[in-house]
């Protein structure tokens, strides 16, 4: 069901059970294994659910130069075993209440994994909000539909109050996401960021309210 006119309704789908995700690696002889439980949410275009091993060559091979520049780890470059060990923390996190809850965003026709969105927890019932996708499927609309999906979520299903995102000035692609789901610019935050190599960044400050998030939706589940 679409969700690209805001003068529609639009409901959201929950056919899916809770996905179980279990992560096993042989380290030194031990076997490591993560159970991590996460909710599928849906528009019916895009598809939000748990990062699985499955997944490891499509995460890796679907980030570029632009993903690893705005995440401030360029010129370093994500592995089989950094995305897995980000893969086990992520699903750790589901599964004690940790602080960040990931969601892999997959084409809701092919299951392809086209990307990524957390929500990181903060004090004062707040989160942090980032999103990603991979180059063949970035400006058509699948990191709007899936921030609107976690953000709706956080507000239902968290109690979250209120949500940020923080977007290089210079980033008008990420941007135009925000604005679209419904964050209002705030200002400019200067050195808010701290990349890998200890350079700092301006970043443009966005909030989001629930009454905020355009149009309205309805998580089921």
């Amino acid at each position: 069901m679409a969700l690209a006119t805001p003068d529609r309704q639009v409901t959201f789908q929950h056919h899916w059970p809770r996905r179980v995700v279990v992560f096993k690696r042989e380290t030194q002889g031990a076997r490591i294994a993560v159970m991590a439980r996460c909710p599928t949410l849906t528009d019916g275009v895009v598809v939000l659910d748990a990062f699985s091993s499955d997944d490891v060559d499509a995460h890796v091979g679907g980030e570029d130069e632009e993903q690893a520049r705005r995440f401030g780890w360029y010129p370093n470059r994500s592995t089989r075993d950094t995305a897995l060990a980000a893969f086990e923390q992520w699903a750790r996190d589901w599964a004690e209440d940790g602080a960040t809850r990931a969601f892999a965003i997959r084409h809701a026709d092919s299951g392809d994994l086209i990307g990524g969105c957390q929500l990181r927890l903060r004090e004062k019932r707040m989160a942090e909000l980032s999103y990603w996708t991979f180059p063949p499927h970035r400006n058509q609309g699948f990191a709007r539909r899936a921030a609107a999906l976690v953000c709706r979520y956080g507000f239902e299903k968290l109690g979250i109050e209120r949500i940020e995102a923080y977007v290089e000035p210079d980033n008008r692609a990420s941007r135009r996401v925000a604005e679209a789901v419904g964050f209002r610019e705030e200002g400019l935050v200067r050195q808010r960021e701290l990349t890998q190599h200890g350079e700092r960044r301006d970043m443009a400050l966005y909030g989001l309210l629930p009454e905020d998030l355009s149009p309205p939706v309805h998580v089921l589940g």
